[in-house]
């Protein structure tokens, strides 16, 4: 697989993953003229978590025309907020478009790389090997189902599934359902299967913060001058970023912004849920933004159907034939839905990224916590690179943002070493300490550390998903690669 009488002064770069993270880098680095580089995906096409999400009513929560690539604009998205499908087929024109079917490589799942001799030696779970210069994990945090730990889960004898692994050939119609989990997933498919089955009982154990979503089809007229008129494009989507942007100090405490958010969201749950009981089971005591907020015109109507149960017990096991409350109450249901979420940030999911002197990635996130110097790199391990890694997540804008920047640093990263000539580039470990103190240290006093219990703080207490600043920061900070923090090797 290595390509044979390769230029050292261009450097052999690994991409592992294909959606938007990977794709994204090495659209980049062809346009930097770097083409010595290989991007493996485990699975037979692109798409990342718009391929492994199938789920009814599956759709991202940031605008379609900010959620997407800044130099690959779509004027024919069809709604506000578009769904899965949709975005799917984006990321795979967008694959074409830019030619990257011929450095793809499907059914390579990484299981082993090792920093040795200058070089990244790479296993693959089929017994393939690779061997590159430089390796860039781009497998994103959010796509490992996070199941949860409850009495009796493998005793249910009919059908069981997690919301990120849909079964599409288990047909709904007529049965007794339950759905464990009211964030993000469970929200968007409670509306959609509620009319088809015969009974839904649905399991919160928080409620969240839900606000109205605007989102309406965008006319065949939009479209058309999106189309004709790319500075309306650019201006429509301007206004989206700088309307998300605002929300920031939200996060930051903001007094103001946070009575209003409240306000906004019980003024939506009062005028969507006139039972006062019902109210009440699904008004949050937390602020707004400590946990992820969401948006749905549909869900709480859905709640109130006839054949649907809300139960706010905590759950205490699963039998053969049902869920078993904390009250003692057996629900008993033939089909049995986890919409529990992702394992947060899974960076290393069954994979081992070993560096100098035998060093695990694991082992160095065990001993001080999931860490990387300005979100990218990790001391130890060379030539290395993390997209969407530690503190890059956002909880008020896109994504995308972030990985436009992650990747253009990159790059940079890359350029530096073949401006100096040098085999190899690792960053310094008090530069990443001091990174990682003060990532720390901002985050202290944000609404994400206020109490609740959220996805974005870890085991040992420590928020490593989350960045603490605006993105026009994050954007400004990354511009630049600081070779000082760095230790570059001929």
């Amino acid at each position: 697989m290595t390509e044979a009488g390769q230029s050292k002064t261009t450097p052999r770069v690994a991409i592992i993953g294909a959606g938007f993270s990977g794709l994204c880098m090495g659209i980049k680095l062809q346009e930097a003229g770097i083409t010595s580089f290989r991007i493996f995906e485990k699975a037979d096409k692109v798409g990342g978590t718009w391929r492994e999400n199938t789920y009814p009513g599956v759709a991202c929560d940031v605008p379609s025309h900010l959620y997407c690539f800044s130099f690959e604009p779509n004027p024919n998205w069809t709604k506000h907020y578009s769904g899965g499908a949709e975005i799917q087929a984006y990321i795979e024109h967008t694959s074409d478009k830019h030619g990257m079917d011929r450095y793809l490589e499907f059914g390579a799942q990484l299981v082993r790389a090792e920093f040795k001799d200058g070089e990244w030696h790479l296993t693959f779970a089929d017994g393939r090997t690779h061997v590159a210069d430089f390796l860039i994990n781009g497998i994103g945090g959010l796509h490992v189902p996070s199941w949860p730990e409850i009495e009796g889960m493998d005793s249910f004898k009919d059908t069981a599934f997690h919301s990120a692994r849909w079964d599409h050939g288990h047909d709904l119609a007529g049965r007794d359902v339950a759905v464990i989990g009211t964030a993000a997933s469970a929200l968007q498919l409670i509306p959609e299967i509620v009319d088809k089955v015969k009974s839904l009982t649905v399991f919160q154990r928080t409620p969240n913060w839900v606000m109205p979503r605007e989102d309406e089809p965008y006319s065949a007229g939009q479209k058309t001058r999106f189309r004709k008129f790319d500075l309306l494009r650019k201006l429509h989507r301007l206004m989206i970023y700088l309307s998300y942007e605002m929300r920031f100090p939200l996060f930051r405490q903001s007094r103001l912004l946070q009575a209003w958010s409240q306000r906004m969201g019980r003024k939506h749950l009062e005028e969507q849920v006139p039972d006062p009981v019902l109210r009440a089971k699904l008004t949050p005591d937390y602020p707004v933004g400590c946990k992820r907020i969401l948006g749905s015109n549909d869900y709480y109507p859905a709640l109130q159907k006839d054949n649907v149960t809300l139960v706010t017990d905590a759950i205490s096991h699963v039998t053969e034939d049902g869920v078993v409350d904390a009250a003692g109450t057996e629900h008993k249901v033939d089909t049995l839905i986890y919409a529990t979420g992702f394992k947060p940030f899974s960076l290393l999911d069954g994979m081992d990224i070993i560096g100098v002197g035998g060093t695990h990635m694991t082992d160095y996130f065990a001993d001080g916590g999931v860490r990387a110097h300005n979100t990218v790199s990790v001391p130890g391990f060379p030539n290395f690179a993390l997209l969407t890694g530690p503190n890059s997540g956002l909880g008020h804008n896109s994504i995308i943002l972030m990985i436009e920047a992650q990747v253009a640093y990159i790059v940079g990263c890359l350029q530096a070493m073949q401006k100096r000539g040098a085999k190899t580039m690792d960053v310094k470990p008090v530069a990443s300490d001091a990174y990682d103190k003060r990532i720390q240290a901002d985050l202290k006093g944000s609404v994400w550390l206020s109490g609740c219990k959220s996805w974005y703080i870890g085991a040992d207490g420590r928020n490593h998903t989350l960045w603490p600043h605006s993105t026009l920061k994050y954007r400004h900070d990354m511009k630049v690669v600081d070779h000082a923090d760095f230790v570059f090797e001929a």
